[in-house]
């Protein structure tokens, strides 16, 4: 990075600044609801100082997988007006939002994620690329993986189950990204939570960026979502954690420096042998 720095600034990036989770309960099926309160909760961060705030996976629709089929006649309604909601809401109050929602597309519906940046404008579109359970039978998944070139940084998403293939992350970081978000529905049974906290801590290790796990909390339907929202660093330390309880708003700080920081110390990304890392899937 070069340029004269200014309050943060250094030609276009702005290097240091508030990035919020949103960690909220999503009623299935309530769109409005779950919409009328993601705008409080952003309103409420933008307030307190974040430039980049994030919402969990689906929380427009909530997510209940084994009910897929009873979303499928809302989505193409949903999106429609969420994004439009949310394009005026970031420009008005100058911030950045990461807006997860199924969509209906020309190729069938997707679980997506929209970056809006400070003005209202759309930066990029992610669609969820590893399918798990009923998803495979409802949703089409998505073909690539976007890095969105912004003045808050390089920014990449994943979503939900993605984050469980380290493949995914180490694309985008050689790819240039120094913030991965993760909004997700990650349910709580089982040895889920503990999985959830070594997939967001071992992405961010494994490539030397930012990685941040939005998750739904609370019951929905009879989804219980494990919470635990949280920010890890370069080296994989978490900077801020919610609750597995309660919804929340978790606030913590960017600092695009310390990526090149870290990779001076931490070399794994250029000693890669790459010519050994072909896999051919057996049938």
């Amino acid at each position: 990075m070069s340029g004269k720095k200014i309050d943060g600034l250094a030609g276009d990036v702005i290097y240091h600044y508030k990035i919020a989770l949103i960690q909220m309960q999503c009623g299935y099926l309530d769109i409005a609801n779950n919409v009328k309160k993601a705008v409080r909760f952003i309103q409420k961060a933008a307030e307190n100082g974040a430039r980049l705030i994030c919402l969990p996976e689906a929380f427009a629709t909530g997510y209940q997988a084994e009910r897929m089929e009873e979303l499928l006649p809302l989505v193409g309604v949903s999106d429609n007006y969420a994004v439009e909601v949310f394009k005026k809401l970031a420009s008005k109050l100058k911030v950045f939002v990461l807006v997860p929602l199924f969509i209906k597309s020309i190729n069938g519906i997707e679980n997506s994620a929209f970056l809006i940046d400070d003005y209202g404008n759309i930066v990029g579109k992610y669609s969820k690329t590893h399918l798990i359970g009923r998803e495979k039978e409802t949703i089409v998944r998505g073909d690539g993986f976007e890095v969105w070139d912004t003045k808050i940084g390089k920014i990449g998403c994943l979503i939900c189950y993605d984050i469980c293939f380290p493949e995914t992350a180490r694309i985008l970081a050689m790819r240039g990204v120094e913030i991965l978000l993760v909004p997700a529905a990650w349910r709580k049974s089982l040895y889920f939570s503990e999985w959830w906290d070594l997939n967001i801590a071992c992405r961010a290790l494994d490539n030397l960026i930012y990685v941040a796990g939005i998750n739904q909390v609370g019951m929905t339907g009879d989804e219980f979502f494990a919470g635990k929202s949280k920010l890890c660093s370069p080296v994989g330390h978490i900077l801020v954690e919610g609750s597995s309880e309660k919804e929340e708003i978790l606030y913590g700080s960017i600092d695009l420096q310390s990526i090149a920081q870290e990779r001076v110390i931490n070399t794994v990304l250029e000693d890669m042998q790459l010519d050994l890392y072909t896999i051919q899937k057996e049938r």
